[in-house]
Parts: structure tokens; sequence; C-alpha cells
């Protein structure tokens, strides 16, 4: 039977219509491509965006990372390698730098102990930001400024530390506490800002810490005088309180009357005077201005130092033989709080000695000075000297007390040190020595030479010097009866 053929549906498309449609719908994805397409320009081989084209590059993606394709150079990876090595060796210098702490571990109570310290830190920012500024805050005011600037500095931050204890002092410019001048005065001088250091020193707050100027001047033959009499008059002071388990650190000098924190201000203005001292006359040589000016600016260097350690002589220890004493107290050393320790106690100038030295850092301070500087302490403070008539003879070092069970870590690890400064001071004396004798050695050399060479007279000056022999001979035999 035949198909019988439908009429045709007005609905149905036509052909033309077909083709218009399928133009329009094929420009419409040619946009649409392009628009989602990076912007940096068409894809192809030579950015890599196929996955044969990374691999030429160089630059395929494994895992999420970067891996170098078998095409890199091996400049590149060379380069590569001696960056990672100079990362490293930086990171091993900061480590190993004076003044600068050790990356904690993670969970360990140091670290722990940090995270408190910023906590802390922050809570006391906050507080100074709800706190007024009338006269009725002034006193909790600055109290708060005192313990965010000793916070800061801890944290190695001596910019802010600085700014906070400065903003302190104004509160308060007499510094009646004492907890003021001498953190301050310290930071100055790890940040060698001299100017502002020696403001500090000679200014009111450390002036009435200062013994008194001699009243005579001292000519430089007697530029030691000071180490036979004030020092030796404190170490038979200290030794009877180290005997008797206690005493004042000063001994038969005492510039510092009151507190713990006063004595601790003393020590730092006397130590930081003497280095300064030393920097103008023995680095900088600006004493020089006239011989008189300049052997009276070295007896004062002499002296400053002597006043130094009159008040804590376990200081002056500790820079003269500093590679000794740094191995059993880094400069990073975390110690417990100075308030612990009391006064009367046989560690508390120990203490003392080490607040100043690790926990201000002032150890960096004197050992940048120059490479001279600890010979210097030790000639001045430990070395022997002729005995001088009415003087007892005392020991370069202060007495330890005699070993207990109940002695304390701080004790126990100074007589550890002290035992390694005398094999040092042995040592550093025998290699002195020995460059003396070279010394002297290549000295007398050149004189041989230069005789050798004035041995070779003329003809002229050996017929002369004959004549004038027989003329003496024969004037000798005349006078004695024989011509």
């Amino acid at each position: 039977a035949s198909i019988r053929e439908q009429p045709p549906s007005p609905w149905a498309p036509s052909t033309s219509f077909i083709l218009l449609a399928g133009c329009v719908f094929s420009s419409m994805g040619k946009q649409t491509r392009a628009f989602m397409a990076p912007r940096g320009g068409k894809k192809g081989a030579k950015e890599g965006s196929s996955k044969k084209g990374g691999a030429a590059s160089g630059t395929s993606k494994k895992g999420g990372k970067k891996s170098q394709g078998p095409r890199a150079s091996a400049g590149s990876r060379s380069a590569a390698s001696n960056r990672k090595a100079a990362r490293w060796e930086v990171k091993e210098a900061n480590k190993n730098g004076r003044g600068t702490r050790r990356k904690r571990h993670h969970g360990g109570g140091e670290a722990i102990w940090e995270t408190k310290q910023r906590l802390r830190v922050k809570v006391l920012q906050r507080h100074l930001q709800r706190l007024g500024e009338g006269a009725a805050v002034r006193a909790e005011r600055r109290k708060l400024m005192v313990e965010l600037g000793l916070l800061t500095a801890d944290a190695g931050r001596a910019k802010m530390a600085m700014e906070q204890l400065a903003a302190a002092l104004e509160l308060d410019p007499e510094d009646a506490d004492f907890a003021v001048r001498a953190p301050l005065l310290c930071l100055y001088m790890e940040e060698a800002k001299t100017e502002e250091a020696v403001e500090l020193v000679i200014g009111p707050l450390f002036k009435p810490l200062m013994p008194a100027a001699p009243a005579k001047k001292t000519s430089k033959a007697s530029a030691k005088a000071p180490k036979t009499a004030a020092v030796a008059k404190a170490l038979a002071g200290d030794a009877g309180a180290a005997a008797g388990g206690g005493g004042d650190v000063g001994g038969g000098v005492r510039h510092a009357a009151g507190g713990g924190e006063s004595r601790f201000a003393a020590a730092v203005g006397l130590y930081s005077r003497a280095v300064l001292k030393y920097i103008k006359v023995a680095v900088l040589g600006e004493h020089r201005t006239d011989p008189g000016n300049a052997a009276a600016e070295e007896v004062e260097l002499v002296r400053f130092f002597c006043e130094a350690r009159a008040q804590n002589p376990f200081i002056a220890e500790f820079l003269a033989f500093a590679p000794a004493f740094e191995k059993h107290f880094p400069s990073d050393a975390e110690l417990p709080p100075i308030e612990e320790t009391p006064l009367e106690a046989v560690e508390r100038p120990l203490r003392e000695a080490l607040e100043y030295i690790c926990r201000h850092r002032q150890l960096a301070v004197w050992m940048d000075t120059d490479q001279d500087i600890r010979k210097f302490v030790r000639e001045q403070l430990f070395d022997e000297e002729d005995e001088e008539p009415g003087v007892e003879e005392e020991p370069p070092m202060r007495p330890l007390p005699a070993a207990a069970a109940g002695d304390g870590q701080i004790l126990l690890r100074w007589r550890k040190a002290r035992e390694e400064a005398m094999e040092l001071w042995a040592e550093d004396l025998q290699a002195e020595a020995e460059e003396d004798a070279k010394g002297e050695g290549e000295g007398g050399e050149e004189e041989e030479g230069e005789g050798d060479e004035e041995e070779e007279p003329d003809d002229e000056d050996e017929e002369s010097e004959s004549e004038d022999a027989s003329e003496a001979l024969a004037g000798s035999e005349k006078r004695r009866g024989f011509g």
C-alpha cells in the first residue's frame, strides 16, 4: 500500500532556518571560548598550556608542587642550591651571634614562657590605651610603662623599649625607685647611642652614685695607684663578707647606699663610664689634645676601672676571662628574677653581675670595642704588681665561700667557670710572653744587621783611629814615667 503523504506542518522549520541557526550558534561558541581564555594571550606550546607544552617548558606539576623538567639547565639548579646554602649560613650566623636569641622548640618550656611574655605585652598595651593621662593615674601609668619597657627589652626590641622607659622617666625624672636608669643606660650602650649614654652617666641620676673624684691630680707614673688602695680595701671588705656569709657587695667602697636596686644601678653606671672612657682613650684616641691632657685622661681611665671593680668585682672577672665564663653563662641564658635572690645571700653579687652581662647583653658592648679589651682589664685589675709597704697582699679574685651541700646553681657554675678562667689566664700570659720574645728576637737581628753595616770603615778612618790610639798611648806612658 502506498504511504499516504502527510501535509506539511506550519511549525516545521525550513532548511534555510536550520542553516541560519547553525551559523549563529557557531559564532556564539567562538565568542564564549575567547571570553573564557586567559588574559595573557593565546594558549599554545610556547606557554606550556597543554600537557606536552608543560613538560617541554620544564614546569610540570605533580602533586601540587613544581618540579624541574628534563630540560632544566644545570645553572638554574646550582643557583637554587647556592641560595639555599646562603640562607642556611645566615640562619646559623644569626643563631650563633651575640645578643640574638635562638629559636625555641614548639611546645617547650621556653616557647611557652615567650608566649606568655607576648600576651603580657599585649595586655599592658591595651591597659595603657584605656588608662587616662590625668595626674591621678600618673604613678600607675609609669609602672605599666616600666614593665612594658623591660618586657620588650627582653624580647630584643630595643627601640620600643627605649621609648617606653624614656616616657616613664619623663613621668618621674628623679627615678626614686631606681627602676628606669640602669635598664635605659644599658639599652643606650647596646644600641651605640653614645651621646645619650654620656649625658645619662654624667647627669643627676648617676652622679650621686659615683665616688668623688680625687682632689689632687695624679701623675702618669702613678697611674695604677688606685688599684692598690681602693681596690685592695674593697676586696678586703668583700673577703670578710664572703667568709661571714653575707655583707655589702662593695666592701670598703660603698658608693650606693640603700637596697639592691641602687647598688645595681651604681654598678651599671660605673662600668658604663669605664667602657665609654676606654673607647675615648684607647680606641679613638680623642684625649691626645695635648701631652698633659693625654696623661690625665689615661690616669682617669685606670681609676674608672678600679672604681667599677670595687663596686662589683665579679663583672670585671667575667669581662677579663669572657671565653671561660661564656660557656657556663651564655648571653641568651634565661635567668630567674633578681628579686628572688635575697640581698644578704652570697649569690646576690653574682646574680647582679649576670643581670648586667647576660640579661642586659653588655658583654657584646665590651667585646666589640677592640681586641685588646680583655688584656687591658686583666692587666689593670688582675695581673700581679710590686707590693707597696703597708698594703696587705690580696687575692686577684674575690674569694668564694667553701662548697656546701645547699649551694645554688649559679655558685656551682661560677666555680667551674673560674677554674677554666685560671687556665685561660695562664695561656694568655704564655702567649704574650712568646710574642714578646719573638719581637725581641726580631729587633735584635735588625740591630745586628745595622751593626754589621757600620763595622765597615774606610781606610782613612782606620789610619786616623790608629794615629789617635798611638798618641793616647804615648801620652799615658809619659804621665806614668815610662816615656
